[in-house]
């Protein structure tokens, strides 16, 4: 082996000597420092400033996109409400309170022929008109059972099951379009218009099994001839005295106010009765 002293002083020498000096040609660190990262952070930054314009023009998309959800589900909730107002007061442009209820001849559950004046014959008599493909029907479906039973001895409560409101094979007898409300595909209620008296009786049957209602039933004949006289509206309520005149009705069943109306109406008929009894 070589002394220290042997060593050639050049090899000394260029030990002491950086490797960028002593003619390395290979990268170098501060070499690529000073060339590559300027060119690295410019196309960062322009890369950061494409994103930030398309995150920009992302939520401009998504304004635009909810601001014409918000128009469209404004325009429609206009175009219900109007529907729904309008509908109510048809109803009440007939049959008002005072005027006696019309004869008709229905069928019950099983099938049979059956007088309307039935219903108020010796008490009152609350009709509300129901279908199974209502969102009003079965929203206060219940409620009439609750009802109904409240006042069990005082009135006869009867459905009268008419047109369904939502059939899915032809237009909606209130919009001139079919129309199966997002409520119905939830619930699955899938209804076509009944063709024959058989079809709108199990509909009627569907809707009492559904509900478990032991409310009474009269089922409209085909010609809709309840359905009309009543105003052409989905979910009416008739409060009947006991000699056939209206004493109160709603365009839209509303079991509240028509419990208040029941007990307005028991409280003039008692007091009618004892009138007579009473001296001067």
């Amino acid at each position: 082996m070589l002394a220290n002293d042997d060593v050639p002083s050049n090899v000394w020498k260029n030990a002491l000597i950086p490797r960028n000096q002593r003619g390395y040609d290979g990268p170098v660190f501060h070499m690529f420092s000073a060339t590559v990262l300027p060119v690295i952070t410019s196309w960062l930054e322009r890369a950061l400033t494409a994103l930030r314009w398309l995150g920009d023009k992302a939520r401009c998309w998504l304004r635009r996109l909810r601001s014409l959800e918000v128009e469209q589900a404004d325009e429609w909730i206009r175009w219900y409400n109007n529907l729904y107002r309008s509908l109510g007061g048809r109803a009440l442009r007939t049959g008002r309170p005072g005027e006696r209820m019309p004869e008709l001849i229905l069928h019950n559950i099983e099938g049979d022929r059956q007088q309307l004046s039935l219903c108020w014959d010796k008490k009152p008599a609350l009709l509300v008109t129901m279908s199974l493909s209502c969102g009003q029907t079965r929203r206060h479906a219940r409620a009439l059972q609750r009802l109904s039973g409240r006042f069990e001895q005082d009135i006869n409560t009867v459905i009268i099951y008419v047109v369904e409101a939502h059939p899915i094979d032809t237009p909606s007898p209130y919009a001139d379009r079919i129309w199966v409300t997002a409520k119905n595909e939830i619930a699955g209620i899938h209804c076509a218009q009944p063709r024959t008296l058989e079809e709108r009786i199990e509909l009627a049957r569907q809707l009492r099994r559904r509900f478990r209602l032991s409310t009474s039933m009269l089922i409209d004949a085909l010609d809709n001839r309840a359905w009309r006289a009543f105003g052409s509206a989905p979910n009416v309520a008739i409060l009947v005295r006991p000699d056939g005149r209206i004493a109160f009705k709603q365009g839209w069943f509303e079991p509240q106010e028509m419990a208040r109306a029941i007990t307005a109406l028991l409280k003039k008929l008692v007091c009618h009765r004892r009138l007579p009894n009473v001296r001067p």
